[in-house]
């Protein structure tokens, strides 16, 4: 009886397999491959740029993504790409690059919820704390719902300052809806933490680290804010 040859698998078949499977050191290997020998692809290349950015190489994804739009300007993926491109840029500490992308993009797309969330995300890094906080407003006001901008412009109202009543008050009102929306979020969590402690309430702020704790347990900034907290208890004891 005649042997059947095992079919041979699709190279991108197999490619978009590995990157489902989170295999995306062996996907880069098979997409450099795939491309070396039949040459560029817009769908590959834009999954190298994924890929990349997955791996942590933001530097190589904004450079594939530049390559890919240059070479397929009509790709269907354009805006997915941008967005992408702009929060790599944004991972490598180029907030101003990040931002001008970001215009260009929005003047093209006005109210983008991902835009201007990256939008949001660089002007906050870049240390213009009330552009960030304006921008997240505009994204509430287009969608109230938005949690992580409910919970950013509590933080941003409240870290590393005094907040006067009028910014306690709004705060407190983003934080609390935040926490309805997804009340086990650990930096939803620290933020309530961060605001009940400057309502002067050490004990509740407290709970709510700890609870923040439990949930991510390897998140730097809320053992600094529970740090942060019980140095104050002693000095004001």
């Amino acid at each position: 009886m005649e042997k059947k040859t095992p079919r041979k698998i699709p190279a991108k078949r197999r490619i978009f397999t590995e990157i489902l499977k989170e295999n995306y050191t062996i996907a880069l290997t098979l997409i450099d491959r795939e491309m070396s020998e039949t040459g560029k692809d817009p769908e590959l290349l834009y999954n190298f740029a994924i890929c990349c950015s997955r791996t942590g190489n933001h530097k190589k994804c904004v450079s594939v993504i530049e390559d890919l739009l240059e070479e397929f300007p009509k790709f269907s993926e354009r805006d997915n790409a941008f967005r992408m491109m702009i929060y790599s840029l944004i991972r490598t500490g180029d907030y101003k690059t990040a931002l001008a992308k970001t215009e260009e993009r929005l003047k093209l797309s006005l109210d983008d919820i991902i835009l201007l969330s990256l939008k949001a995300s660089a002007l906050e890094k870049s240390g213009d704390t009330k552009a960030a906080i304006e921008t997240h407003l505009r994204i509430l006001r287009l969608r109230p719902e938005q949690k992580n901008s409910l919970n950013s412009v509590a933080y941003l109202l409240l870290e590393g300052k005094e907040p006067n009543p009028e910014e306690l008050k709004l705060a407190m009102e983003n934080i609390k809806r935040a926490l309805q929306l997804d009340p086990e979020n650990p930096a939803y969590l620290d933020s309530f933490g961060v605001l009940l402690s400057k309502l002067g309430k050490p004990e509740e702020a407290r709970k709510a680290f700890e609870k923040a704790i439990t949930k991510a347990p390897t998140e730097d900034i809320i053992l600094e804010h529970l740090k942060k907290l019980s140095q104050t208890n002693r000095q004001a004891t």
